[in-house]
């Protein structure tokens, strides 16, 4: 036989990441521990997390990753960390999660809110 034999391969991807595993427990043990999972408490999904940024000029090393928080990061990124701080916050109307520092999701959320406003001040 001189012909290619066709394989389908099962992988497990981690749904936070693009990593993959050939054992489902495998994956879901990664799972639990992934730096961007936002239930891990992990430094990525933190808002106190700082990534790494360039240098000032081409020749400078860039700037490690740092934690606003204070935890170290030398020896590499911490879940479960008691600092942690979720980067997003839920929408003021809707409850669906957004970034920090932003009131609603969408326009939508936004002018629902305001007529809310206006009925309570007929009242």
């Amino acid at each position: 036989m001189t012909t290619a034999i066709r394989l389908k391969v099962v992988r497990y991807q981690c749904p936070h990441c693009s990593r993959t595993h050939s054992k489902k427990a495998a994956a879901e043990a990664h799972i639990a521990r992934c730096w961007r999972n936002p239930a891990a408490h992990g430094c990525k999904t933190c808002r106190h997390f700082i990534p790494e940024c360039e240098g000032p000029y081409p020749q400078h090393p860039p700037f490690p990753e740092e934690c606003e928080a204070g935890r170290k990061l030398l020896s590499g990124l911490h879940t479960g960390c008691p600092k942690w701080e979720s980067q997003t916050a839920p929408c003021a109307e809707c409850q669906t999660p957004i970034p920090a520092g932003r009131a609603f999701c969408s326009t939508r959320c936004r002018n629902a809110a305001d007529r809310h406003d206006d009925l309570d001040g007929d009242l």
